[in-house]
């Protein structure tokens, strides 16, 4: 199946209400969001969502109003506030996981226990709604993976609870540990802890990836700045194919042939494909003092090891083979009949692999006078056009 792709360009900083505005204005439902953010333990909040023009850009602008409030939540708070209001599994997650990672930044920024942070800018009413507004955002999306541009690097100080700090915050430099910044020339907060938080909290790599582009979304920030102050989302889906994959053990049975002629090992290798090997072959070699011979290797399911040693050993000169036992993995297989204009044809389908089946393709070319390769290359071509429908 395709997976949904998210791209987060972020040239004038990252905050938990513009990645919301951008979502928004990309396709998320407002309506939805507003309703599962109603299960949360939160009194006295409206959301406003409007259009804005920064610099002459037209983008989306959300703020969450809320009423002023003097509770310091910790950790333990939050998510179990983010638990008990049932909100869609994923979502939960990812909002519970952004908490985590902003409790274990601060907790290494100021010397503490994460038992011992104590969430006050982070932990307000505000916080909260971004943070699950854009995981329940990023669900609603579908988005399976997410990547981002470089951060902007930004001078100055914020004021916070506990006090001045130099940008970016400590806290925000704990979290985007990896990430690569570039110089804005611009001074103020750029990139807020809980912008920064979701960032990692949903995984985001830091390079852009080859997708098929469905939707833009626009965020506006709230601060007016020399250029647009506006963070921009991207998606759409790449087009990959989800692959299932089998793991089994088989043996793998080989032998160096001389004196022995083509003849020899052209009967050999059908024998052993019906004795039930699951693949057989050979090739040439030379062996001590220039003696031309053959290399044959069998491929089989362990049960039938002594069987097809016994057939190798019958009707080949050889003293002896070696067996080893060696762990295969194999794509899901899957088989149908396609319908060309000279019968049908039987077509093995695994991964990207669509082969037509030989004995199928030889028999209608045979029947209708046609060259294999044309009607084997039909039979692939229909397959192929049936896969995208």
């Amino acid at each position: 199946m395709p997976e949904k792709i998210l791209y987060i360009d972020c040239p004038t900083g990252l905050a938990g209400d513009m990645l919301v505005a951008a979502l928004c204005d990309g396709g998320a439902d407002i309506a939805n969001l507003k309703m599962q953010l109603d299960k949360l333990a939160l009194k006295g909040w409206h959301m406003e969502s409007k259009k804005v023009l920064k610099n002459g850009l037209a983008a989306c602008q959300i703020k969450f109003h809320c009423a002023q409030e003097n509770e310091h939540r910790h950790l333990h708070d939050i998510i179990s506030m983010i638990e008990k209001a049932g909100l869609p599994t994923r979502a939960a997650r990812i909002a519970c996981r952004t908490f985590f990672l902003l409790a274990e930044a601060e907790a290494k920024a100021h010397g503490c226990s994460l038992e011992e942070v104590h969430f006050h800018e982070v932990g307000a009413v505000d916080a909260i709604l971004d943070i699950c507004a854009v995981a329940l955002a990023i669900e609603d999306l579908g988005i399976s993976k997410v990547y981002c541009s470089l951060l902007p690097h930004s001078e100055g100080f914020v004021e916070c609870a506990h006090g001045r700090l130099p940008l970016p915050a400590p806290a925000v430099l704990n979290l985007l540990s990896g990430y690569s910044f570039f110089a804005s020339g611009l001074s103020g907060e750029l990139i807020t802890p809980t912008g920064a938080a979701l960032l990692t909290a949903l995984k985001a790599q830091q390079f852009f990836p080859s997708f098929t582009l469905e939707a833009v979304g626009l965020g506006a920030g709230n601060r007016d700045l020399p250029v647009p102050n506006i963070l921009r989302v991207l998606w759409g889906h790449n087009g990959a194919k989800e692959y299932t994959w089998v793991m089994d053990e088989v043996d793998v049975l080989t032998a160096n042939i001389d004196d022995a002629g083509g003849e020899v090992m052209g009967y050999l290798l059908p024998l052993l494909l019906e004795a039930g090997a699951l693949d057989a072959c050979f090739s040439p070699l030379i062996m001590k003092k220039g003696r031309p011979a053959w290399q044959l290797q069998v491929i089989c399911s362990p049960h039938l090891t002594d069987t097809l040693a016994e057939v190798v050993l019958s009707e080949s000169c050889t003293l002896g083979l070696r067996m080893r036992r060696e762990q295969r993995r194999l794509l899901s297989r899957s088989s149908r009949i396609v319908i060309t204009p000279q019968g049908k044809i039987k077509v093995k389908i695994s991964g990207n692999s669509i082969a037509p089946e030989y004995e199928d393709v030889a028999k209608a070319a045979r029947a209708n006078s046609l060259p294999f390769q044309k009607l084997y290359r039909q039979a692939q071509l229909i397959a192929c056009q049936e896969e995208e429908e």
